[in-house]
């Protein structure tokens, strides 16, 4: 075991702070490598903490080790003006100079040529002092590298404290926090001068280092990774805990005492007594403990379960994605104190905003315009953001219920319809029939206009079962370019342009389908000189069927209304061909539409889905 002549135990505690040093900076600049990649100096600030690691272990071998450490220290203090050409670059890159690639490279070319120096010159020795095994004692050429490292430092932080006077917002307060730790850094380095300086004290500086890094990385990242925010909590929650502890046990430890020498060498009840009344404590104030680190760590951002559940609530009174959003907005603005926007989707806005979209895995939040927020906010839109999420997700199940509810009801309408429509052209054909037969014996001009009737009712009465049946498939793979001459078959007018290529095939009921495009054709015809028929894949694998003709167009009064039963564009028509069209197209899973094609006056297009036009 070491000992000190001044301070028992500070030898192990020189050599704990010099481990906690190396290891939190190794693990730091882990860290920036596996979750932090999209800070910009990352690269940088990473390669700096691996230069602290290795100028702690340098300092630490030679009181473990003792002369034994002499070629390693020698080195490792050799090429510490590496990892002070790197605070330069990290401080450059930090503030965003536009001198940043002359300045890292002279940075770099004077910590190069000091570090090659002391490999090649002695840079010191190391010798016991105080008690220590030995410690780090610099040369002459071990002094001219220490005093480029400190020059370059020097640089690093005067260009650091100009940064840090002439930003504003997020990087005034990053800069604040680097210079805080570079004064934690600079203290602490002053202790390894004590042996050189001949200090006859305890190099207790040294203690500070563990810090550093610590502060230093939490400083850059408090405001760019949320992560390291939760985990600083976490610290700071569990090293009070560990502290009141401390105080705890040392009371507890001390009260067998103060109540006598009875209890002065307590037995098993009393240990357990005393072990029970530990844990107590510790249940006891873990909570508080964990609402003021929340308080420190995030200042102004502390937000408790009946915060969350009154957010919750509020939001679930949402009918309708307008009334979410502006509720969101209302409340976040309110504890923020600030105007703050909530949208669905994507979209630009000069004030912080909380962008709702949905992806596969369900709705999320994420927040735009957030960058100069500090952490107390920050955190507050996050927990925000996660309920405004869940009540996302609950408003749009809600809304796809209500649409489906809706749609059966519709079905039902329609199905109902369609039965009243079948039994009434049912019971209308038999008298049509006998008004048919009565006529017969009629002078001829009676005879031809009640025949003309009667064909005209009889055609009614077609369109309406067609109309009623228009829900019923019989599903089979047919090649359209067939289907579509088919339906051109016997049409009077021009003859259409077939611009489907053979072999287009699509999973449909044939008959009813050619009853749709003749259906379609025979408008087309009836009102323009040219009729084509096109047909088109979509990249999500659907088909649309366009039908078009140069006519003059549909009537505006009756544009959003066309697909209507009993709306017609042609005189004398029964208004049920368009909607007959539009029921077939919705069986199939698709839709008709009135559409715009270059070249045409009017286009009507029926639109399968992926699931019909795939044979």
């Amino acid at each position: 075991m070491l000992t000190v002549a001044t301070g028992p135990g500070f030898a192990q505690a020189y050599l704990a702070a010099l481990a906690a040093a190396a290891l939190a900076s190794l693990a730091l600049a882990g860290l920036l490598a596996w979750r932090a990649r999209h800070v910009p100096v990352w690269g940088v600030l990473a390669l700096f903490l691996l230069g602290v690691a290795g100028w702690s272990v340098g300092m630490a071998l030679p009181a473990l080790l003792g002369p034994a450490a002499d070629p390693w220290a020698s080195l490792l203090v050799a090429l510490s003006p590496l990892p002070s050409a790197a605070f330069v670059h990290l401080v450059f890159a930090f503030v965003r100079c536009g001198a940043l690639t002359p300045v890292a490279r002279a940075a770099y070319a004077a910590g190069a040529v000091a570090a090659l120096g002391g490999v090649v010159l002695d840079t010191g020795s190391v010798e016991p002092w105080r008690g220590f095994p030995g410690m780090f004692v610099p040369s002459l050429a071990g002094w001219a590298v220490m005093g480029t490292s400190a020059a370059l430092s020097v640089l690093g932080h005067l260009r650091l404290a100009q940064g840090w006077w002439q930003a504003e917002g997020l990087r005034r307060r990053q800069a604040g926090a680097v210079l805080l730790s570079s004064a934690v850094g600079l203290a602490s380095l002053t202790g390894f001068l004590f042996p050189a300086l001949g200090v006859p004290a305890d190099p207790w500086p040294v203690l500070l280092l563990p810090a550093y890094s610590l502060v230093m990385v939490y400083g850059i990242l408090r405001y760019q990774f949320m992560d390291v925010n939760l985990w600083a909590r976490r610290l700071v929650a569990w090293g009070l805990l560990s502290l009141v502890l401390a105080a705890g046990s040392a009371l507890v430890a001390a009260l067998p005492l103060a109540l006598g020498t009875g209890l002065a060498s307590p037995g098993f009840w009393e240990r357990w007594a005393l072990l029970a009344l530990t844990l107590l404590l510790a249940l006891a104030i873990l909570s508080p403990l964990q609402r003021l680190a929340t308080r420190l760590v995030f200042p102004g951002g502390a937000v408790t379960a009946a915060d969350q559940a009154a957010w919750a609530a509020a939001l679930g009174r949402a009918r309708d994605w307008p009334g979410l959003l502006e509720t969101a907005r209302t409340l976040l603005s309110a504890r923020l104190g600030t105007a703050v926007a909530v949208v669905k989707g994507d979209a630009s806005s000069p004030i912080p905003t909380l962008s709702l979209s949905q992806a596969e895995g369900g709705w999320s939040v994420s927040l735009q315009g957030w960058q100069d927020a500090p952490p107390g906010p920050l955190h507050v839109a996050g927990l925000f953001g996660a309920c405004l999420s869940a009540a996302a997700g609950r408003l749009d199940q809600a809304l796809a219920l209500a649409a489906q509810e809706r749609e059966r009801q519709r079905q039902e309408r329609l199905a109902e319809l369609g039965q009243l429509a079948a039994t009434v052209a049912h019971d209308l054909r038999n008298p049509l029939n006998i008004i048919a037969m009565a006529a017969a014996g009629a002078a001829p001009d009676v005879r031809a206009e009640v025949a003309a009737q009667v064909a005209r009712m009889e055609h009614l009465v077609a369109d309406i079962l067609d109309y009623a049946r228009g829900g019923t498939l019989s599903p089979r793979t047919v090649d359209l370019r067939d289907l579509a001459d088919q339906a051109a078959q016997g049409l009077a007018g021009p003859r259409p342009d077939i611009a489907i290529p053979p072999g287009t095939l699509a999973r449909v009921d044939p008959r009813r389908l050619a009853q749709a495009l003749a259906n379609l054709l025979a408008n087309a015809a009836a009102h323009g000189s040219r009729v084509a028929v096109y047909a088109e894949r979509d990249p999500a694998g659907g088909l649309s069927l366009h039908v078009c003709d140069d006519g003059p167009g549909i009537p505006a009064e009756i544009r959003d209304s066309l697909f209507r039963p009993f709306v017609s564009r042609r005189p004398g028509g029964t208004g049920l061909g368009l909607a007959i069209v539009a029921r077939i197209a919705e069986a199939h899973g698709g839709t008709a539409s009135l559409t715009d094609r270059p070249g045409w006056s009017t286009c009507i297009t029926l639109a399968l889905p992926a699931e019909a036009a795939t044979p």
